[in-house]
């Protein structure tokens, strides 16, 4: 692997949590290590099966401010980590925030204020029945 993933509450719950652009391209090699990451989770998942909480929450609530988050993504080489960043409104999920760019990435997601917020991934690549990826995480505004 190189070492290179806005909801309001008011009143009962309104929504929109808004994807920022990713933060690199895939042009060139990325580091996590070099990011001043502040929180680092080293984890694995079964290939090709959706699943919730791939960043070690079940759910992420925000606090009164709005919040953008940084996420730097080491996943083995060859493989793709689709991840889906989804918000809840009226008990219905909204998909808010798709990247299915393969390899490691960096990318922004921003939360409004009083939100909360689920984060979904699929991993696939070579064959195997389990894959190891590393999370890192920091939060870039408030």
């Amino acid at each position: 692997m190189k070492r290179t993933v806005s909801v309001f509450i008011a009143g009962i719950l309104g929504a929109t949590l808004t994807g920022v652009s990713p933060a690199s391209a895939a042009t060139s090699p990325i580091d996590c290590s070099s990011g001043e990451y502040t929180r680092i989770r080293e984890s694995f998942v079964p290939t090709n099966v959706e699943r919730p909480a791939v960043d070690g929450f079940a759910y992420r609530f925000g606090g009164p401010s709005p919040t953008t988050y940084e996420v730097c993504l080491d996943v083995p080489d060859g493989s793709t980590f689709t991840i889906e960043v989804r918000s809840w409104s009226n008990g219905s999920p909204d998909e808010t925030f798709v990247d299915d760019r393969p390899g490691d990435k960096v990318f922004r997601y921003s939360l409004g204020a009083n939100g909360f917020w689920q984060i979904y991934g699929t991993l696939t690549g070579p064959d195997s029945t389990f894959l190891y990826y590393t999370w890192h995480e920091k939060k870039i505004a408030a």
